[in-house]
């Protein structure tokens, strides 16, 4: 899973070794498929679905299954949902390099953070599916991180290009997930709850969760779900970051929703939701107790932070670090969340994640600990790694200079981590370890002897 697994051990010795078995028990614990596997029975002319929580319901008597989805995780949800009913018709919206295994399945492929022309075609196509369902037939939703940037429908007289200039200055501007997502949903003709308003049979949400909280109403910006949102509150974050004019076609569309001229988003109680169920089946938390299970194993001592971590993504490298030094040997600490780059002008190669591993990098200077900061997507900013593996002998002399360019990419090259895409993304996933006493004087004793042999080759 992670493709540079022997170079990484290699370098940063043979302490790497769980981390990088919990970072590949994390990420192949919110795959898709077996998500999707886990939620889904058929028995018998029944479906019953559960969530992750426990809450279940059986559906019966219905006639045909339609399945739509846009998202990472999309295609291999398809291709479970499937292998587990007989589907009528499917249609998703998946990444670049993303491809669904069945060939019933019409796939889409489009652009992931800034939406493209394909999505608009890919979200025409899902609608048309979608609308296909009639009274007694159950239309499944496959709902994931990526879904708001792959399921572009401008409403309105607006135009792509206007998403995309207010998606890149959001992106640029260090906005939450949920604040992008809340001016997602007002400049779009589905998200916000409003593809619900086309069901006709029965929506079953299928959600694997990308974002902090689990909020099903900003998790690709809610199209099935209430939203609770408004015209206002997406006008004051393009006003807060300072995206655009309001000349801008955008602006003057949020403008005339605010000054009620547009119909609003579909709001809690609506009855466009009476049919429609919303089931969330896999999220940061599943891939964080797999992380700590794993460690575990491997003889430490874990406790589980949480999965709400934010903020800038350098402060949180930091705060990790703080924590690291009180850990005691065989000890790990593990936690996930979804950080911010806030480039202020300043636009280097690397991601969030990477971010914070220098910045803890930084902080501890050659620390005996070992951690890795990886997001499950296998893409971090707009790098090709999926995050970082830090330890004491990741370089850090006159690497500031990076930080503050927000390169890390270019600072940590013997530590990224490399997965490719994984089909799925349930945020960002941290770990930090103190490997046993034993360990580390033998993983010293081999880096001073590796240093002393290149020094006299050198001589």
């Amino acid at each position: 899973m992670i493709k540079n697994r022997a170079q990484l051990e290699d370098f940063h010795g043979p302490d790497a070794r769980p981390i990088l078995d919990a970072v590949e028990a994390a990420i192949k614990s919110v795959e898709p498929a077996g998500l999707v596997r886990k939620a889904v029975k058929y028995s018998h002319g029944s479906v019953t679905v559960q969530d992750i929580h426990g809450k279940n319901q059986t559906f019966s008597n219905f006639n045909n299954v339609y399945v739509v989805g846009a998202g990472k995780a999309a295609a291999a949800m398809a291709d479970e949902l499937c292998s587990i009913l007989k589907v009528t018709e499917a249609a998703i919206t998946v990444p670049y390099g993303i491809r669904p295994q069945d060939s019933r399945i019409h796939c889409t492929q489009a652009s992931h953070p800034i939406p493209d022309e394909n999505g608009i075609v890919g979200t025409k196509r899902i609608l048309q599916t979608f609308k296909k369902a009639q009274k007694n037939d159950l239309v499944f939703v496959l709902v994931s991180g990526g879904g708001s940037a792959l399921m572009p429908l401008p409403a309105g007289a607006l135009e792509l290009a206007d998403k995309q200039r207010i998606t890149a200055g959001l992106l640029a501007s260090g906005a939450t997930i949920g604040e992008i997502n809340v001016v997602r949903k007002h400049l779009s003709a589905v998200k916000g709850g409003q593809l619900a308003r086309n069901v006709a049979g029965i929506a079953v949400s299928l959600v694997i969760s990308d974002v902090i909280g689990d909020d099903l109403g900003s998790i690709a910006s809610g199209p099935t779900f209430p939203d609770s949102s408004t015209f206002s509150d997406a006008l004051g974050i393009i006003r807060k970051y300072d995206i655009a004019s309001d000349s801008d076609p955008a602006v003057r569309h949020l403008m005339d929703g605010a000054a009620g001229k547009i119909a609003e988003t579909p709001k809690p109680g609506d009855p466009v939701f009476d049919r429609v169920h919303n089931f969330l089946v896999g999220n940061n938390s599943v891939a964080c107790k797999a992380a700590a299970s794993s460690l575990g194993s491997s003889g430490f001592t874990v406790k589980y932070l949480g999965s709400d971590f934010g903020g800038p993504a350098a402060d949180f490298g930091r705060l990790m670090a703080r924590m690291a030094r009180d850990l005691e040997p065989l000890h790990a600490i593990v936690a996930g969340g979804e950080t911010v780059v806030r480039l202020g002008g300043k636009s280097g190669k690397g991601g969030r994640n990477q971010e914070a591993a220098l910045a803890f990098a930084l902080d501890l200077q050659n620390s005996d600990v070992v951690a890795a900061f990886v997001g499950t997507d296998g893409i971090d900013g707009n790098s090709d790694a999926a995050g970082a593996l830090i330890s004491s002998r990741t370089e850090t002399k006159g690497m500031e200079q990076y930080l503050e360019s927000h390169d890390s990419y270019n600072a940590l090259k013997n530590s990224r981590v490399f997965t490719g895409l994984t089909g799925t993304n349930v945020n960002d996933i941290t770990i930090v370890c103190r490997p046993a006493l034993q360990s580390l004087a033998l993983n010293r004793t081999v880096h001073r002897l590796l240093n002393s042999a290149a020094s006299k080759d050198t001589q």
